[in-house]
């Protein structure tokens, strides 16, 4: 009878953060639905792709990170002055932003496959690229595969050569199939994708003013985080796992595109001394760095970081 009793309680208990959860991805929506815009749908053979696009001239693609909630959002400050001079696609990956977040196993193949897929179909021509963080490593090999796609490249503080080297470990696959689990790992979710932990995380990795993370940022990081449901959850899952990782050195080594890497001085989730690691693989690289940005120098000195991109693509 005890136990009978026990594994009642423990049912109820189950059910109760289930319906939570529910709760918290169906009231997040009704609030997002609010504030989101679509704008363009590129029918990509593992789900919808979400992209916008704006201005004339050249086409020049921009990648956002692959940070929980990241979306082609990332790119608002950037967007009305490159489209000046280039026509932008800004697109949000696969699992990421407004588009499709299907139940599968996130890797850098599959993102490479995406980004040339989209050059091909859609913007159906050889294109700039600029790719922030782990996405960096996605555009390298992209343009590794199909080097007549991509013109020149720059890249935000891309995640260190030898940590993109390291791939998916025991430890780290249960850590994966863990926050996959369809009770405790939505519940873990949950807690990383808050409002309360996105701004945590926003002030203590990404920006260096606290006036940039207003309301609405906050708004859209957790709306775009819960836009899916509890599938939402699985590019975080891969991503941890270290499914999103690919070794790039022989392919940057190797790479005739000109690059331009870009650094956030103060910024402590991927530090500057990683710059060095890209630097002795390719000598040739270009670099600025931001005096006043942690991870983000394109939102928090956006005008120079614009004429920093517009002068190194059209010279």
């Amino acid at each position: 009878m005890k136990n009978k009793k026990k594994l009642l309680n423990f049912a109820m208990i189950l059910l109760s953060i289930q319906l939570l959860n529910q709760l918290i991805f169906l009231t997040s929506k009704l609030k997002f639905n609010k504030i989101k815009k679509s704008y363009h749908w590129y029918p990509w053979k593992f789900g919808k792709i979400h992209y916008r696009v704006q201005g004339s001239g050249p086409p020049l693609l921009l990648i956002h990170s692959t940070g929980n909630g990241a979306s082609s959002c990332e790119w608002r400050k950037n967007i009305p002055y490159l489209s000046k001079n280039f026509r932008v696609y800004a697109i949000d990956l696969l699992g990421y932003g407004l588009s499709a977040k299907p139940k599968l196993t996130y890797t850098a193949f599959l993102y490479v496959q995406l980004i040339n897929d989209f050059i091909k179909d859609i913007i159906k021509e050889p294109a700039y690229v600029i790719a922030n963080s782990q996405a960096a490593s996605f555009a390298i090999m992209s343009s590794s595969y199909n080097p007549s796609l991509i013109k020149k490249m720059i890249l935000i503080a891309p995640t260190g050569i030898n940590k993109l080297a390291s791939y998916p470990t025991q430890k780290s696959k249960l850590m994966k199939l863990f926050i996959e689990l369809p009770f405790i790992g939505t519940s873990i979710y949950q807690m990383i994708s808050s409002k309360l932990y996105t701004y945590y995380f926003m002030q203590k990795y990404l920006y260096n003013s606290k006036k940039l993370i207003s309301k609405d940022l906050i708004d859209t990081y957790h709306g775009m985080s819960h836009d899916k449901g509890p599938s939402s959850r699985y590019t975080l899952a891969s991503f941890i796992g270290g499914y999103m990782n690919i070794d790039v050195k022989k392919a940057f080594s190797k790479m005739k595109t000109d690059v331009l890497i870009l650094w956030g001085k103060d910024n402590t989730l991927v530090p500057l001394s990683l710059l060095e690691e890209w630097k002795k693989v390719k000598a040739s690289v270009s670099t600025y760095i931001f005096k006043n940005s942690k991870a983000m120098p394109h939102e928090e000195e956006a005008l120079t970081f614009n004429q920093i991109c517009e002068t190194f693509l059209l010279k």
